[in-house]
């Protein structure tokens, strides 16, 4: 597995954290005391099941190679309760813009939809909308349950046990899963209350424990079988240490309702110093980076519209110049492989895994490898 791919892994497993996050708050009332508040926020099991989701993320770049992107994914989503491995019903608007270098990377401003009912799957790409089909997609809902009881995945209310029940699937050590998230938060003040997505929800901001994050996350990308693709995890902790070290500024907001500390919304704001990387040989002085997510109409019923005379799904990948059907979907006509997929390819630009395994720590020769 290449470093790309090792990323992706402990992007992977970060996932549950968000995740726990819109779904988790306490059964009493919210305390004065913002490390209460925070950790009634992510510990406790009150779960929400609907609700409108708006989820942005932000970044900027100085140089001459400088730039900005943003993204946004937006819409409507319903838990099922008496199925927590299904997908649920949700419909997702997602969309991406840039200036500078990110522009160019993009060609051109990206929107895109995605919606799932009870009985199928849409997107929607370049106006036009596809659909996945019914029959298909009771296949998929059949593999997704076969896999899920395969890997014994349960219904569960904390993060430690989602994180537990994804290393196990992944034939990992589950013990890495023994990480205290609420540790991340360092710094903390109650701004008082504020309306956040239609509810009255405390305000808590503080700084955020980059070292501790990077090094929970590293732990738990790890501890997968072949997630470092070979490479000794020696030699990827300092890399993820200089990371750490480079973030001169890492802030966030943290909003849970007071009515039953439910989390509606969180704000994460980090500087990076990237010209400590090295990063400044190939035009990037500086970076900074911002997530942001806000829950609306949380507990009432969403609704979610089928799109009239949707194309069939495979005719999506003739749009991308794909073979067959849609890659890596498990269904008939799949089977194209994506780079950096599973096919052992690598994405474009990744360095090469053996360069950084022979460069033994030799901070010259990672960069090298990198440039």
């Amino acid at each position: 597995m290449n470093r790309s791919k090792y990323l992706l892994v402990v992007l992977a497993l970060a996932l549950p954290t968000t995740a726990l996050a819109t779904g988790c708050g306490g059964d009493e009332g919210s305390s004065d005391d913002p490390q209460d508040i925070i950790e009634a926020a992510f510990s406790n099991d009150t779960k929400i099941e609907s609700g409108v989701i708006d989820l942005s993320f932000d970044i900027a770049v100085e140089g001459s190679q400088g730039g900005s992107l943003t993204a946004n994914v937006t819409g409507p989503f319903a838990a099922d309760p008496e199925n927590p491995s299904q997908l649920g019903q949700l419909d997702l608007d997602i969309t991406a813009s840039g200036d500078g270098a990110a522009a160019e990377a993009l060609a051109e401003d990206f929107e895109a939809g995605v919606t799932v009912t009870e009985d199928n799957l849409f997107v929607n790409y370049n106006d036009t909308d596809y659909e996945l089909g019914e029959e298909s997609f009771t296949q998929l809902k059949e593999q997704q349950e076969a896999a899920a009881e395969e890997a014994g995945v349960e219904e569960s209310s904390s993060f430690k046990e989602q994180c537990e029940q994804a290393i196990t699937a992944q034939g990992g050590d589950a013990a890495a899963c023994d990480i205290d998230v609420t540790a991340w938060f360092s710094e903390l003040e109650n701004e008082g209350t504020e309306d956040v997505g239609g509810a009255e929800s405390n305000h808590v901001s503080g700084s955020l424990d980059v070292e501790q994050m990077v090094s929970d996350l590293f732990q738990l990308g790890a501890s997968v079988p072949g997630a470092t693709g070979g490479v000794d995890p020696a030699l990827i902790e300092p890399q993820l240490g200089m990371i750490s070290e480079a973030v001169s500024g890492a802030e966030f907001d943290v909003y849970a309702a007071t009515e039953d500390d439910t989390l509606r919304g969180i704000d994460f704001a980090l500087e990076l110093d990237t010209a400590s990387l090295g990063a400044g040989a190939v035009g990037v002085d500086s970076a900074s980076l911002g997530f942001s997510l806000e829950l609306s109409e949380v507990g009432e019923e969403q609704t979610f519209e089928v799109p009239d005379d949707p194309q069939p799904i495979e005719d999506l990948a003739g749009e991308f110049g794909l073979p067959g059907g849609i890659p890596g979907a498990g269904l008939p006509g799949a089977g194209a492989e994506l780079p950096g997929g599973s096919g052992g390819g690598s994405l474009p630009g990744a360095p090469d895994p053996d360069c950084i395994a022979d460069a033994a720590g030799d901070p010259a020769a990672i960069q090298k490898c990198l440039e």
